[in-house]
C-alpha cells in the first residue's frame, strides 16, 4: 500500500473515531466496511424508500455491494476515471461515446455501468471474462487517445485512467468501498450547491419591484428603524483535536437574509442589485453593533465574531461598540470580505491593525478555490483566513497541485486557516491531509451538537 493510501486511510480512521464518539448511541452506524452511508439501522429514517429520482449512480452502486458482500467472488471493477480528462474531452457527446464502447458486456453478460455524477464510469463484473471487457477500455482509451491521461501504459501503477478492483481481495474492496463512498459523497455535495445556487440566483428574480435608487432611501430609513435581534443566526467553529476531543473558536453571529427580506421590505426584490444591498449591509453593521453591543463582555463564556464591512470600523458606532467591549475585545473576531478589502487595500491594512491594537482578532473571510490561483492570504498578515470549501480542491489525479497547495498553507500558516462551507465528512479529510484542524459549516454544526451532548466541547 502507498504511503499516500496510508495516509487517506489514516484520516478516515480519525474521522470514523470522531463520529463514533460523537454519535454513539444516537442511532448512528459506522461500517467496519464503510461510514454509515453504506449500511443503516432499519428504524433509521434513510431506510424508508427513497424518491428515486434523488439517488445517485454512486449511492446506487454502494446499495448494490451491500446485497452482494457476503459473495465477493468472481466480482471486479473498473473504474474509468474521465473526470480527470482535459475539460474539452469530458463534453456530453465524447461521454455517451464511452458509455456505448460497454454495451456487448453489459448486454451479453453479468455486468452493470454506472455514470457517476462526475462524469466517471464504472464497471461492475460477476464472473465476466476479462478478455470479454479488454476491448471495451481499449476502445474507450483510443477515443481519448490524444489526453495526457490515457499515455500511461495499461495496467501500470501509473494507469490513473481505468483501475482495476478484485473485489474478493479484503484490501481492493475495503479501498473501492473508500472510493466509492467518498464519490458519492461528493455527488450529494454536488447536489446540494446545485440546489443552493438554484436558490442564490432565484433571489435576483424574486417578485417585487427592483432594487433601485429611488426606492433605496426609503428600504435604508425601515431598515434603521426595523427590529433584528431575533434575525440573528449563530454558527459555531471549531478546532478538532487529537483524542476526539474539539475546542470552540467562535460563534459566528449573522443575520438571515430571507428572515431581513420578508420583514423590511417584501415587495421589493433585495437582492436584485449586488451593489446597491452592499450599500444596505452598511445600514446592517449598524444595526447588528447596537444589538450585540448591549451584552456583557465580561460573561461571555465564548468569543464571538461578526462579519463588517471595512467602512463600518472607523465608524461612531463601531467606537460605541468598542466603549461596551474594551477590555474584552479578545472575545471578538472581527470578520471582513475579500471583496470589501481589494476594493480598498490601504483601507484594509489600516483597519486591521487599528483593530489589533484594541485587542480584536482578524478574519478575512470569502476566500475561494479560484482566488488562491492568484493571491496568498499570509500577506494579509490576518489572525485568521477562512477558506471556503470547493470540490476545485479535489483533484482526481493523485498528487496533482498537493505540493503548490500545502506551500499556499505554509505560507498562511495552518494555524490560520478556517475551512469554511464544509458540508461533507470528505471536505474535512481533505484538510486533515493539509494539517488544518479548523473548521465551519452545516456538517461541523452536527458535530458540535453532538459534541455538546457528549460534553467533549
Amino acid at each position: 500500500m502507498t504511503g499516500n493510501m496510508m495516509t487517506q486511510l489514516e484520516n478516515r480512521r480519525k474521522m470514523e473515531a470522531l463520529l463514533t464518539v460523537c454519535f454513539h448511541g444516537e442511532g448512528h452506524n459506522i461500517s467496519k466496511r464503510g461510514t454509515d452511508g453504506l449500511v443503516m439501522d432499519n428504524n433509521s429514517p434513510a431506510s424508508a424508500a427513497p424518491d428515486l429520482d434523488e439517488i445517485s449512480e454512486e449511492r446506487l452502486l454502494l446499495e448494490r455491494l451491500r446485497g452482494i458482500e457476503d459473495d465477493l467472488t468472481g466480482v471486479y471493477s473498473i473504474h474509468i476515471r474521465l473526470s480527470a480528462l482535459r475539460p474539452g474531452n469530458r463534453k456530453p457527446h465524447f461521454t455517451r461515446i464511452a458509455v456505448r464502447a460497454f454495451d456487448f458486456v453489459t448486454e451479453n453478460f453479468d455486468a452493470t455501468l454506472y455514470e457517476f455524477s462526475n462524469c466517471d464510469l464504472l464497471l461492475l463484473c460477476n464472473y465476466v471474462p476479462i478478455e470479454e471487457v479488454d476491448p471495451s477500455i481499449s476502445k474507450v482509451r483510443a477515443l481519448f487517445s490524444e489526453d495526457p491521461l490515457t499515455k500511461a501504459e495499461e495496467g501500470s501503477k501509473d494507469d490513473i485512467f481505468a483501475t482495476w478492483y478484485d473485489l474478493a481481495q479484503e484490501e481492493d474492496y475495503e479501498n473501492f468501498i473508500a472510493l466509492i463512498t467518498d464519490l458519492e459523497a461528493e455527488a450529494e455535495e454536488r447536489r446540494k450547491r446545485t440546489a443552493e445556487d438554484k436558490a442564490a440566483e432565484k433571489y435576483r428574480y424574486l417578485p417585487g419591484v427592483p432594487l433601485d435608487p429611488s426606492n433605496l432611501a426609503a428600504i435604508n430609513d425601515i431598515m434603521s428603524e426595523s427590529r433584528i435581534s431575533d434575525l440573528i443566526q449563530l454558527q459555531s467553529a471549531i478546532q478538532i483535536k487529537p483524542k476526539a476531543k474539539g475546542k470552540l473558536l467562535f460563534r459566528e453571529h449573522y443575520v438571515s437574509m430571507t428572515g431581513l427580506q420578508k420583514r423590511v421590505a417584501p415587495d421589493v426584490n433585495l437582492f436584485g442589485s449586488v451593489w446597491l444591498f452592499q450599500y444596505l449591509t452598511e445600514t446592517l453593521d449598524r444595526r447588528v453593533l447596537a444589538v450585540i453591543g448591549r451584552r456583557d463582555f465580561s460573561a461571555l463564556d465564548s468569543p464571538i465574531s461578526l462579519n463588517l464591512n471595512l467602512s463600518t470600523i472607523l465608524s461612531k458606532e463601531f467606537q460605541k461598540f468598542h466603549q461596551s467591549v474594551e477590555e474584552n475585545a479578545f472575545k471578538v473576531v472581527v470578520e471582513l470580505q475579500m471583496i470589501d478589502i481589494f476594493t480598498d487595500m490601504g483601507g484594509y491594512f489600516y483597519a486591521r491593525d487599528f483593530l489589533k491594537e484594541l485587542g480584536y482578532r482578524v478574519l478575512v473571510d470569502g476566500v475561494n478555490p479560484l482566488s488562491l490561483q492568484y493571491f496568498k492570504p499570509g500577506v494579509l498578515k490576518a489572525d485568521f483566513v477562512k477558506i471556503g470549501w470547493g470540490r476545485e480542491f479535489l483533484s482526481e489525479i493523485p498528487g496533482a497541485n498537493k505540493n503548490e497547495m500545502q506551500d499556499v498553507m505554509d505560507r498562511t500558516g495552518k494555524s490560520k486557516i478556517i475551512l469554511g462551507r464544509v458540508d461533507t465528512e470528505k471536505a474535512v479529510e481533505w484538510a486533515l491531509n493539509f494539517g488544518i484542524s479548523r473548521f465551519q459549516g452545516h456538517y461541523i454544526d452536527t458535530i458540535v451538537d453532538a459534541m455538546r451532548a457528549k460534553e467533549i466541547i
